[in-house]
């Protein structure tokens, strides 16, 4: 059973699905690591429209209170296991909008990120060498930081 496992990660890491949930700048460069430039479908990755079909959700910008509804809806619809990207500064903490009484001071107690890509917005590299790392997380088949907790699950959306 343990070699299945073992084959099930490497196969599922070899072409994640990406859904994309989009509310704010640093989309400008997951565009830009999608383009013919940095061609992220060389490593497998494929974005899809649909959440019910993504193994992973990049969160670019910021989450405001009124957004997080939809966010975990989103979330929600994501089979298992579901790995979460927080990309740029606004995802992770609120960015420079952080005292803003509207924003999620602190993503990441909600919705716990695998993997945090910093910079604001990040390079296009930096986007890769992200997901690149999360690639060989799933490998190993460890378990994502949202299914460890998180306060997501007990929120009503």
């Amino acid at each position: 059973m343990l070699k299945f496992l073992d084959f099930f990660n490497y196969a599922r890491s070899k072409s994640p699905w990406i859904v994309h949930f989009c509310s704010g700048c640093c989309s400008l460069e997951m565009l830009a690591a999608m383009g013919p430039r940095y061609d992220w479908e060389r490593y497998g990755y494929i974005m899809t429209p649909t959440p019910r079909q993504a193994d992973i959700i990049f969160i670019t910008g910021l989450v405001s209170k009124k957004i997080l509804p939809a966010l975990l809806r989103t979330y929600a619809q994501m089979p298992e296991p579901r790995y979460v990207v927080a990309i740029g500064a606004c995802a992770y903490d609120g960015g420079p909008y952080n005292d803003s009484p509207s924003v999620i001071k602190n993503m990441t107690e909600i919705l716990p990120a695998d993997i945090f890509v910093a910079g604001c917005p990040p390079r296009p590299e930096a986007i890769i060498a992200g997901l690149e790392e999360l690639k060989e997380k799933i490998k190993r088949g460890e378990p994502s930081a949202s299914s460890q907790g998180g306060l997501w699950k007990e929120m009503k959306f």
